[in-house]
């Protein structure tokens, strides 16, 4: 079967009514640019920046970050991420190649809209890499639509140049618009063999799901915590923006900069696309020296936690004990019952199973008074019922533990329990008749 490219192509050369064929266009989107153009030169001025290339509707403006300036409560030379730095903690792949630290560049867009589909045009692109200590951002504007194709060949030689890409939620969104555009240029994407690190997934899991009550019952749901990246530039690296550009915005303002070349419309898109970019390297800094330095490097008992999972993902079970351990210590009564569960479930697949039993009865221990049991405590009870039974041999307190599951159960879990029960009896009925 013919490609689809083939047959578009013998459609625009069909000759009709005698007429002379048209030429055959490249099958690529540029948007229509009437009463959509400026002078390049003069936007560039407009924007504090100088053009890509004579005659483009792209614009290069760089702004550079010296190594004492700083961003929230830290210096912006504490940013720079270190060769030996536990990557591979939250992405083996990105770190899997040798030297990814040589030239990390960071990356962001932003767009007219967010469906990502082809009409979707990604009028600024910014880089930011450290030189030394100090760090570089270089954005790629569009003051004309027409001006993607230098766009792209200009990002090119800065992924070319380096190490691996980092975003935030690029995996999804960043880097598969990019490659849709350079498809469509038919230009082969620079980031195809780049390691690339998304930084959204490990933050997800360090800041933004404090399972301070969660559990599987609704009633006892896990908070929900944004895990916006200026929500964790905030909570995590306290810095605060003045005056931001909402998302919802940006947009608008571009157009508005294409009909009027008002610069200012656009000024404050390319602080936020800056500010972006910083953070995003604060954020990646923070992550790895809490996977370098360990629970003790944790501000609170809730990062601890969360700190012990990744290390409990990724196989490092010594790490993990130590993280769960220090958070069940901690003065938050739910972040510790959690921490309890987590750090019992560990101990008891290395058969250390005593341990695991004072930890789940921790649990319990910390439950609320007379509230009816979460689905944590039934979990506790159930492995405490468990643990008295088969290994104890407790059979009286094996027994207790499986009426409170009875008590409260309905449905399959109260067969279930019934029929732990009724086990149970037997058992002692027939260690009676032995005495």
């Amino acid at each position: 079967m013919r490609d689809l490219t083939a047959r578009l192509r013998d459609i625009v050369r069909q000759d009709h009514g005698g007429a002379r064929p048209s030429p055959v266009r490249d099958l690529t989107y540029v948007p229509d640019t009437d009463g959509l153009s400026l002078d390049p030169e003069r936007a560039a001025r407009a924007l504090g920046g100088v053009p890509a290339a004579p005659g483009t509707g792209c614009i290069v403006i760089d702004r550079v970050w010296e190594p004492h300036e700083w961003h929230g409560r830290h210096a912006v030379r504490a940013f720079v991420a270190t060769p030996t730095a536990p990557l591979g903690l939250f992405d083996a792949r990105a770190a899997s190649t040798e030297g990814w630290a040589r030239r990390i560049v960071f990356f962001d867009l932003e767009t007219t809209g967010l469906s990502g589909g082809a009409g979707t045009l990604a009028f600024l692109a910014g880089c930011g890499w450290f030189e030394g200590e100090a760090f570089r951002v270089r954005q790629f504007f569009l003051s004309s639509p027409a001006g993607e194709r230098a766009m792209l060949a200009a990002l090119a030689q800065i992924f070319d140049e380096a190490s691996l890409v980092v975003t935030y939620n690029g995996r999804t969104f960043d880097m598969p618009l990019m490659e849709t555009r350079w498809a469509f240029h038919r230009t082969a994407a620079p980031t195809g063999d780049l390691p690339h690190f998304d930084m959204l997934p490990p933050a997800r899991r360090l800041w933004g799901r404090r399972e301070f009550r969660g559990s599987d019952d609704e009633a006892d749901a896990p908070e929900a915590v944004s895990c916006s990246l200026t929500a964790l530039e905030r909570s995590v690296l306290g810095f605060h923006r003045v005056g931001d550009v909402p998302g919802f915005e940006i947009p608008a303002r571009y157009f508005h900069f294409l009909r009027t070349g008002d610069g200012a419309a656009v000024m404050g898109v390319l602080d936020h696309n800056r500010h972006d970019l910083l953070s995003l390297a604060g954020v990646m800094s923070r992550a790895l020296q809490l996977a370098e330095d360990g629970p003790d490097g944790c501000r609170d008992e809730a990062e601890r936690l969360a700190l012990g999972r990744v290390y409990e993902r990724a196989g490092d079970r010594a790490r993990a004990l130590l993280s769960f351990d220090m958070a069940a210590r901690g003065i938050d009564r739910d972040v510790r019952r959690h921490a309890l569960a987590r750090l019992a479930a560990l101990l008891a697949r290395d058969d250390r199973h005593d341990e695991a039993a004072a930890a789940w009865r921790g649990v319990l221990d910390l439950a609320r008074p007379r509230a009816p049991l979460s689905a944590l405590d039934r979990r506790a009870v159930e492995a405490l019922a468990i643990h008295h039974e088969h290994r104890a041999r407790d059979l009286s307190s094996a027994r207790q533990f499986a009426e409170q599951l009875n008590a409260g159960a309905s449905g399959r879990a109260r067969q279930h329990a019934a029929h732990r029960l009724g086990r149970i009896d037997r058992k002692m009925q027939g260690r009676g008749k032995l005495l």
